[in-house]
């Protein structure tokens, strides 16, 4: 009887490969019936509950989950004595969660992966020359410099960010909520970050925050510096509400930092999409030309932009390259070709942007007129 009922359970997860293949087949069917249908709705519906509490419903959940997995290994060893049978529960045991997971996963948020994609919806080209590449980044380091000069009076200083984290992420709703007015591309509806019960293992592990799938909470490691938490924070809200693939969170996180009035945060959300650019030319440029552009940064702005770095640095362990292996490769499963390494595609978003809305050039005056 046991084992009719794990056929019953690999039948039932061929049928739905079956509909989810034929969905998926079509990018405006997702975008229509399931992105502004189906997950619109619930998102509505679970958000409505867990903005009822100020800490987070999905961390508690995963917690009782691992006691429940813990009891249930823990049952199955005690019934079955002989080890041919305990080995055979726990085959059974593990394919019956990881389909269960997996299903639940896709419907619940995963199909967002393979919506209409943003640049699609935007009408912007694809792909970039390196000359491009090159602009933009020195736009950046000139409207960098300019807010690092104004906040700090001094080349050589960094800019500190002495605003509370808390205080962060209740901005950080408000950046997004800014955008979806300003551009109608989405619609906000209360959706909010919280920071995650689990910052210290998600730091070890490489992640500066996630969406829980089950309950569409958007989750932030604490532990990360400030200088790049409003733009993560922001981040994980655009995945919130949709915006599945990294490069597409990226941006909307990055556009939601812009939109802030602080100019704090303005400088944050350029020292995120300039850390990109330079990791993009690095790999392009010649090292002359590359160290050319690396000298017209200020000695302050260089300094913001390794604290990022030297974070995960002091953190960065062999648990940090397994689970990034393992995400990256669950992103290329999901229709994230690029896996977590998406800067590039993240970038070919802000240059063609850039150039129909200007993002940099365009308010590089503005911030020229306080010097």
């Amino acid at each position: 009887m046991r084992s009719i009922k794990t056929r019953y359970y690999l039948l039932g997860f061929v049928v739905f490969l079956i509909f989810k293949n034929i969905l998926t087949s079509n990018s405006e069917w997702v975008e229509r019936l399931y992105t502004q249908g189906f997950y619109a709705f619930y998102l509505r519906m679970i958000t409505a509950c867990t903005n009822l509490l100020p800490f987070s419903i999905g961390d508690v959940l995963y917690f009782l989950v691992g006691i429940f997995l813990l009891w249930r290994i823990r049952l199955i060893w005690k019934v079955n004595r002989e080890r041919k049978k305990r080995i055979h529960h726990y085959l059974r045991f593990l394919l019956k969660g990881c389909l269960f997971f997996y299903v639940a996963f896709t419907l619940l948020w995963g199909l967002n992966n393979y919506r209409i994609p943003l640049s699609t919806q935007l009408d912007l080209q694809q792909g970039y020359t390196n000359e491009e590449l090159t602009s933009l980044t020195r736009e950046i380091i000139h409207q960098t410099n300019a807010l690092q000069l104004l906040l700090t009076q001094d080349s050589l200083r960094e800019v500190v960010i002495s605003v509370d984290k808390k205080q962060i992420l209740k901005d950080a709703e408000l950046g997004i909520h800014r955008l979806s007015e300003s551009t109608q591309w989405y619609t906000y509806g209360n959706q909010k970050a919280k920071g995650s019960l689990y910052s210290l293992p998600l730091t070890y592990m490489g992640f500066s925050g996630y969406v829980n799938p089950f309950t569409l909470e958007a989750q932030v490691n604490t532990k990360i510096p400030t200088s790049t938490f409003v733009v993560t924070a922001s981040h994980e809200i655009a995945h919130q509400i949709g915006y599945a693939k990294e490069s597409e969170a990226n941006f909307i996180g990055f556009l939601a930092a812009k939109q802030q009035t602080d100019l704090h945060y303005q400088y944050s959300a350029n020292i995120f999409a300039l850390r990109y650019c330079l990791k993009a030319l690095e790999s392009e440029e010649s090292e002359l030309n590359f160290k050319a552009i690396l000298e017209e940064i200020h000695p302050g702005v260089q300094v913001n932009l390794m604290e990022n770095t030297v974070f995960w640095q002091s953190y960065k362990s062999i648990t940090d390259s397994i689970f990034k292996f393992i995400y990256s490769n669950f992103l290329k499963i999901n229709n994230q070709k690029e896996g977590i390494r998406s800067y590039n595609k993240f970038i070919d978003l802000l240059i063609h942007y850039n150039k129909k809305e200007p993002v940099f050039t365009g308010s590089f005056s503005f911030i020229r007129c306080f010097l």
